[in-house]
């Protein structure tokens, strides 16, 4: 088994190629702790309305390495289409904000405003499992990250994370 097959050995995730490939290609290296949960909420969120796939995020880093994520994704989706592979599901960004704003220590009402839909702000108990989600990922990540810079930027992104409500419903 390659160093890459290893890798990918220890992501659980429904877009676990998608994520072995991101490490792969350092598309996450450089990240604060809040912008490498934000990017990695990307590959773990569903909205319930039609998800939007169009980079977009409150920093510059964040458009940058969802943008590469994205692109990433289409590579991945077409070679699973030429290959009759099933899909993997398309980055959704509608969690960016949210977890950015929570990571950088902002109130719970901003971070469910900002996980909102149409103006209407995301219930709590939904919250708390996104946020375990997202945190899941990225003890993953810190695992298996090929560089340890990203390893412990991981560390503090679930640090940040397990806060308030989170670290209270975790416990």
């Amino acid at each position: 088994v390659t160093d890459d097959g290893a890798r990918l050995s220890r992501i659980y995730s429904e877009s676990d190629l998608l994520v072995a490939e991101c490490l792969r290609g350092g598309l996450w290296q450089g990240l604060s702790a809040a912008e490498l949960a934000a990017v990695v909420s990307a590959v773990v969120y569903e909205s319930r309305s039609e998800g939007d796939i169009t980079p977009h995020g409150p920093t510059g880093p964040i458009r940058h390495a969802l943008t590469e994520t994205v692109r990433v994704w289409h590579e991945l989706r077409a070679d699973e289409v030429r290959h009759k592979l099933p899909p993997t599901r398309e980055p959704d960004m509608g969690f960016v904000k949210a977890i950015y704003k929570w990571a950088s220590d902002h109130s719970l009402v901003d971070a469910l405003v900002a996980a909102g839909d149409n103006g209407k702000a995301l219930s709590g108990g939904d919250f708390v499992r996104w946020c375990r989600q997202v945190i899941d990922l990225l003890d993953q990540v810190r695992l298996a990250a090929p560089e340890p810079e990203l390893s412990r930027t991981a560390a503090r992104a679930v640090a940040a994370l397990r806060q308030g409500v989170v670290a209270v419903d975790a416990a």
